[in-house]
């Protein structure tokens, strides 16, 4: 009988500390895209290529450590269906770090996460993106706006939610780190600040949400962050001469809004102002020669998504954005626009099929480059 019991408490204990299993989830997405190149001399040699648009796997969970407290984990790399070869060398590799962090949650107080981590800033355009990740990330707002940067070495606190009426705010602070470096670290996946103690760069948001309405504000603080993007465009011997997506140190503040309307309708709007940060002198000497004369980068956009009512597995979408850089020499103003309009059949939750058209300009002074866009993809979650 003693033995009886004796094997009945060793099971209870060891089923009282059996961890969790964690969830194993992914997406991949595959577009095919024609790009019409239109060099300033030369051939014009249109491109046709298979994209692999933000595909990901990656494993998360939680584990319940008392009545309230849970510890949180995630790790999630990029993956690709094409060849690898993306716009970066970090794409060059099979797995490339995203979101990856261990944590802490308290219902009453609100998670702690320790890792590398999208910027609460960042987090905002997907409230508003209707193209996010087309084009291997070239046709979304990363493509030609600043601000979508992920962060290493950082402490992101996330507030509980705060009911108000008929929805609740949410609030984000990250605190970031250099690690004593005097200039910003390009990593696989983010980037690493330029600084040396917690918090000399930071991030924060404070998002309101409910059924018929989001609203949400973000500021970065010393933050790094593109500039002069040029999106799609497929040039070889580019009309606008100069450097791109030059990196520095910024600070920026974004607003954005999606107001959903009856019978399947969204209206969304994003505004956003961009300045190089006041860095100290170690930073100062290694930025780049382009990068001291930018004084700031203005940039919007809105858009609207139609499911059609009567036929619902169907969206409709349009998009436009811009993004104007001005100098703070009599260097011209660099702008970029977008035009975006796509159909979207959802096959099911987890697989929709699409279609998208685009065009770009790209202009400084009366020099001027153009990019027309077309594809069509798949994309499946699990």
């Amino acid at each position: 009988m003693k033995a009886k019991m004796a094997a009945v408490l060793a099971l209870s204990s060891l089923s009282a500390t059996v961890v969790a299993a964690p969830t194993f989830y992914g997406e991949i997405d595959l577009s095919i895209d024609y790009l019409k190149e239109d060099n300033a001399n030369g051939p014009k040699r249109d491109v046709t290529e298979l994209s692999s648009n933000n595909s990901l796997i990656g494993l998360k969970g939680d584990e319940k450590l008392s009545s309230r407290l849970s510890a949180l984990y995630q790790a999630e790399f990029t993956i690709y269906g094409d060849d690898g070869q993306g716009s970066s060398s970090n794409d060059y590799d099979a797995f490339v770090p995203r979101n990856m962090f261990v944590g802490l949650k308290d219902q009453h107080l609100g998670a702690i996460k320790l890792g590398k981590i999208d910027t609460p800033l960042k987090q905002l355009s997907s409230q508003v993106d209707s193209f996010n990740n087309y084009v291997e990330n070239n046709a979304d707002i990363h493509g030609i706006m600043a601000g979508e940067t992920r962060i290493d070495n950082s402490l992101v606190y996330e507030s509980p939610s705060l009911k108000w009426g008929k929805g609740q705010f949410d609030a984000k602070v990250q605190l970031a780190t250099g690690e004593g470096e005097d200039r910003i670290q390009a990593s696989k996946g983010g980037y690493g600040v330029a600084g040396r103690g917690l918090g000399d760069s930071w991030s924060s948001s404070l998002v309101y949400s409910q059924p018929t309405f989001v609203a949400g504000l973000a500021y970065d603080q010393a933050m790094p962050t593109r500039f002069l993007s040029r999106g799609i465009l497929n040039a070889q011997d580019k009309v606008v001469k100069g450097d791109s997506n030059v990196v520095a140190s910024a600070d920026n503040l974004r607003a954005i809004a999606r107001v959903n309307l009856a019978q399947g309708l969204s209206v969304r709007a994003l505004y956003q102002v961009s300045e190089i940060a006041d860095v100290n002198a170690g930073e100062k000497d290694t930025q780049d020669a382009t990068v001291q004369k930018i004084d700031q980068a203005q940039a919007w956009l809105v858009g609207a998504e139609y499911k059609l009512p009567q036929a619902p597995a169907w969206t409709v979408k349009a998009q436009y954005s811009q993004n104007v850089v001005s100098f703070n020499d009599a260097t011209a103003d660099y702008q970029a626009e977008q035009v975006l309009a796509g159909v979207d059949y959802a096959f099911s939750k987890q697989v929709k099929a699409y279609a998208h058209a685009g065009y770009l300009t790209i202009e400084q002074a009366k020099q001027e480059d153009q990019q027309v866009l077309l594809g069509t993809g798949l994309e499946y979650k699990f």
